[in-house]
């Protein structure tokens, strides 16, 4: 029928937050996997979780937290698995658990120069909130990460991002896409890897 894809192995929930108070309550277990881990307080950079730029995605990993936290708190070793999208990632700041970024990304023809602040929280939390976008209105979000046993780990993934008005909304929409598939998918497909193991080792 329509809109079958057939199985696809680690298939990503996309989902866009429910406000308070609709009758989300009561399902259980479910709403552990299905909201951040903190969706009731303010969030990592209180973001408006029920607007219509908002997306989330979550994923079990097969790999133990720390090697998780590890990948996604090294930016400078993105490009090694986010594609082609992002060009380069150079620290420019590092103060404690603070540090700026400064990117260069494509996709759709568009290319982007961006800096962002990410907070680390160590072992629970990767966020992080644009300062200097161009052609980017607003962009944040981040990572936190749940154990689920000695090497199985959760994933959430969460993103607020509107780009410069005369960007097409269908473009906007397929960037976020794109923006999830590599922030959950592609981090699991590597985290899970040799490749990512030999990386480590190498990097010490």
């Amino acid at each position: 029928g329509e809109g079958e894809e057939g199985d696809e192995p680690a298939k990503t929930q996309t989902l866009t937050l429910r406000p308070e108070g609709d009758g989300a309550s009561g399902d259980g277990g479910v709403v552990d996997e299905m909201l951040m881990p903190n969706a009731e307080g303010d969030g990592m950079t209180a973001l408006q979780r029920n607007g219509k730029n908002y997306k989330m995605e979550t994923m079990e990993i097969d790999c133990s937290l720390p090697q998780v936290f590890t990948v996604t708190s090294e930016l400078s070793n993105y490009p090694d698995w986010c594609g082609t999208g992002i060009k380069t990632v150079t620290e420019r700041l590092r103060k404690g658990d603070y540090v700026e970024a400064v990117y260069k990304a494509g996709a759709f023809g568009y290319m982007f120069d961006f800096v962002l602040g990410f907070t680390m929280e160590d072992m629970k939390s990767v966020s992080f909130e644009c300062l200097e976008g161009g052609n980017i209105k607003r962009l944040e979000g981040g990572y936190q990460f749940v154990q689920k046993g000695a090497d199985k780990c959760r994933v959430y993934f969460e993103i607020n991002a509107e780009l410069a008005g005369f960007i097409p909304r269908f473009v906007q929409e397929s960037i976020a896409k794109l923006i999830l598939g590599i922030a959950v998918g592609e981090l699991k497909k590597y985290a899970e890897s040799d490749r990512c193991q030999r990386d480590l080792e190498a990097r010490g």
